[in-house]
């Protein structure tokens, strides 16, 4: 399993910021497009692993809490702020730094501190996009890239070793709005879901698994697809608005289809070479019976592409997914897909790219492009 991260790094100072060890050295010369590769084992570019940071605690120094009207308990698998631990020296009520709870039994838990990349060999690759000249000084202020790259996120998408998550409680699939899904889609949205440049960061990393002539499916579609529209392929679109539907031109043709009312995509199996779901799978209240469904369609050797950001519906996202991290929603859609039957492949995301200054949300992003992550599994050949 391949995980990949991409971070555009804005304003880099190299007299003043912290670097990786070897990186300033590598970087020194290079020219615009030119790329550089490091390779670390585990623990040498972010702090390694150390048995003083794995703590077991009693339940009652779980420090219980309350996120979106949810009651937030210990899960096997889980990760949580450190701050939500009891009595830990130099963790205060606000450190959100993260642990992971990495076993448990009747009479506690043992909770893991260490970084999430601490215990994984990571390559870093770096490549230059754009020189400038400094135009002048910054008032002191530094980068530390390896924080601000590895910290906050990256390696929470990774399973433990031969456990399984326990994502799922029984309030994990309610939703606030429990009205059927075609009463809320019926009235069209000619909208994207994300920003114009997120899209495209889509379209990239859909376009590394697909073939001219191919047969896709775009599964919980809408207005767009976020694929290629120069490459030769043929799309067929299942969602809940043939209106929003119509208006995509990317699409060959399109059926209007409820997963949340019948996980059955109603189409012919086996007919497909790849199956793409963009930033929808958060709305799903059975996925795994959904992704049977999609299993079946799929030929031999085909592909799952599921697309995530961090924009949703707030009526109609399931509970749980509120509640996960960003990469943490990530590790849930490879648990889903292993639980169907499909060879997980990669987890590639995409951060901090700019935003186009034509956006309506230029100003209040700070010119910071959506998220986005996607999670490729095949079906085996």
């Amino acid at each position: 399993m391949l995980y990949e991260d991409r971070y555009l790094a804005r304003r880099v100072n190299v007299w003043r910021d912290i670097f990786p060890k070897g990186l300033e050295e590598k970087l020194s010369g290079c020219r615009v497009d030119d790329s550089i590769c490091c390779d670390y084992g585990p623990g040498q570019l972010v702090p390694p692993a150390r048995e003083a940071n794995v703590l077991r605690l009693p339940f009652e120094d779980f420090q219980q809490r309350t996120i979106s009207g949810r009651h937030v308990t210990t899960r096997l698998g889980r990760f949580y702020p450190q701050g939500m631990l009891r009595d830990i020296l130099g963790v205060f009520p606000s450190t959100t730094t993260p642990f992971r709870i990495v076993e448990m039994d009747d009479h506690g838990f043992v909770a893991d501190c260490n970084h999430p990349l601490a215990r994984f060999p990571l390559t870093l690759e770096a490549r230059v996009l754009r020189l400038e000249d400094k135009s002048g000084e910054t008032d002191g202020r530094l980068s530390h890239w390896v924080e601000e790259f590895c910290n906050w996120g990256p390696g929470m998408q990774a399973h433990l070793p031969d456990t399984a998550t326990d994502f799922v409680d029984k309030e994990f699939f309610d939703r606030i709005d429990t009205a059927a899904d075609a009463s809320f889609y019926a009235d069209p949205r000619i909208i994207g879901h994300v920003d114009s440049q997120a899209s495209a960061n889509l379209q990239a990393i859909y376009s590394r698994s697909l073939q001219p002539g191919m047969r896709v499916l775009d599964l919980m579609s809408s207005v767009e697809s976020h694929l290629p529209l120069e490459m030769d392929i043929v799309v067929t679109g299942l969602g809940l608005n043939g209106v929003e539907m119509s208006k995509n031109p990317r699409l060959s043709r399109y059926v209007v289809h409820d997963l949340n009312t019948d996980a059955t995509t109603l189409l012919q199996p086996s007919g497909y070479e790849a199956v793409v779901c963009s930033l929808s799978f958060e709305y799903l209240t059975h996925p795994v019976a959904v992704l049977n469904n999609v299993h079946d369609l799929l030929v031999p050797g085909g592909v799952l592409l599921v697309g995530l950001s961090n924009r949703w519906f707030p009526t109609k996202v399931i509970s749980g997914w509120v509640d996960l991290h960003e990469f943490e929603r990530v590790g849930y859609v490879l648990d889903c897909m292993q639980r169907a039957g499909f060879t997980c492949k990669e987890a590639v995301s995409m951060r901090n790219d700019w935003r186009p200054p034509w956006d309506d949300h230029f100003v209040e992003t700070r010119g910071v492009s959506d998220p986005v992550y996607v999670v490729r599994a095949e079906k085996a050949a």
